[in-house]
C-alpha cells in the first residue's frame, strides 16, 4: 500500500477536512480526494463519511489506529536525519499572536546573534496537532497538551485582573467588554461572563490586544493579563466590587507551556530554540 495514500488519510482525519489536509500536505484538493478514493477502493468499503464534520467508519477507525504509529515513525526518521552538530536550517515555532508581538519579536535579535545560520518561521496557530504532524518544531501554549507523544515544560504563567482607564467613572453598572469568535470559550471570557451575568457586554472583540486598546480608550472595564495592562497608558487595576462584578469566583491564571514532539526534543537546532525560548519566557521584563 502506498505511503502517500495513508499519509493523506491521516491528515484528513486529523485536520477534519479535505481542504485543510490539501493545504497542510501542499497538494491540490483533487489529489486528496483521489488518494482517499484509491484507499477506499483498496479497502473495499468507505473509510470516511463525507459529513460536516467528517466521521470515520468502523473500518476507518481501525485503519487510523494502525497508521498513526507509522506517522510517528516517519517523523522520528526525519528528525534523525536532521540531527547534525551544525545549527543550520529552518525551524518552525507556533504560538498565539500576542506572544509573538509582546514577548518574542523584541528578543529576536538575540536569537540571530546566537544562531546566525538558523532560519525561523513563526506561525500564529493554536493547533497542538501541528506538532504531532511535524508541521512545527516547538509550540508555546496556554494549555498543557494531553497527547502522549508531546513533551511539555512549564515556562511561565499569566495572571489576570480587571482593568479600566483611570479617567473612567467606576460604579456598580460600569460597562464591561470581552472576547468573542475563536476565543469566546477561553477561561478568562467565561469568568467575565459569570461575574457580569446580570448585564450584557458593551463590546466584544476577537483578540486581547484590541480589548486592551478599548480599555485604554475608556470604553469600559475588562479582564486582562497583567502583562498586557502594563503596556497600556493610563490604565489601572480595579477591584471587582467597584465595578459590580461578583467576586465569589477567584480571578483566573494561566500557565504557559513549551511543547515539543518526543521525536524532536534532542535535535540540536530544536534544543537551541527551546533554550532561547526558555530564557525569554523566564525573563521578568514585560
Amino acid at each position: 500500500m502506498e505511503w502517500e495514500l495513508l499519509r493523506t488519510f491521516e491528515a484528513v482525519t486529523r485536520l477534519g477536512s479535505l481542504t485543510a489536509a490539501s493545504k497542510a500536505l501542499g497538494v491540490s484538493q483533487s489529489t486528496v480526494s483521489r488518494h482517499l478514493a484509491r484507499l477506499e477502493e483498496s479497502a473495499g468499503s468507505p473509510l470516511l463519511l463525507r459529513e460536516a464534520p467528517l466521521r470515520l467508519t468502523e473500518r476507518g477507525s481501525s485503519l487510523l489506529a494502525a497508521v498513526q504509529p507509522m506517522v510517528e515513525a516517519a517523523l522520528a526518521a526525519r528528525s534523525a536525519l536532521e540531527d547534525t552538530p551544525e545549527l543550520r536550517g529552518e525551524l518552525t515555532l507556533t504560538t498565539i499572536g500576542e506572544m509573538v508581538r509582546w514577548k518574542l519579536t523584541p528578543r529576536l535579535p538575540e536569537f540571530y546573534r546566537a544562531f546566525p545560520h538558523l532560519r525561523l518561521r513563526i506561525l500564529a496557530d493554536n493547533r497542538i496537532n501541528s506538532l504531532a504532524a511535524g508541521e512545527a518544531d516547538v509550540a508555546l501554549r496556554m494549555m498543557r497538551p494531553d497527547r502522549g507523544e508531546l513533551v511539555a515544560r512549564k515556562v511561565g504563567s499569566a495572571s489576570y485582573a480587571f482593568f479600566a482607564a483611570s479617567s473612567l467613572d467606576l460604579h456598580a453598572e460600569s460597562p464591561w467588554m470581552g472576547l468573542t469568535g475563536s476565543v469566546a470559550g477561553i477561561p478568562e471570557q467565561r469568568h467575565a461572563e459569570r461575574v457580569f451575568a446580570t448585564r450584557a457586554p458593551r463590546l466584544l472583540v476577537e483578540d486581547l490586544e484590541s480589548l486592551g486598546l478599548a480599555v485604554e480608550a475608556g470604553l469600559g472595564v475588562a479582564l486582562l493579563p497583567r502583562s498586557l495592562a502594563a503596556r497600556l497608558h493610563g490604565v489601572v487595576e480595579v477591584a471587582p466590587r467597584r465595578i459590580g462584578a461578583r467576586s465569589s469566583d477567584r480571578l483566573p491564571s494561566r500557565d504557559i507551556w513549551m511543547v515539543v514532539h518526543r521525536a524532536k526534543q534532542h535535535v540540536p537546532k530544536v534544543r537551541a530554540l527551546m533554550g532561547w525560548l526558555g530564557s525569554v519566557m523566564n525573563d521578568a521584563r514585560p
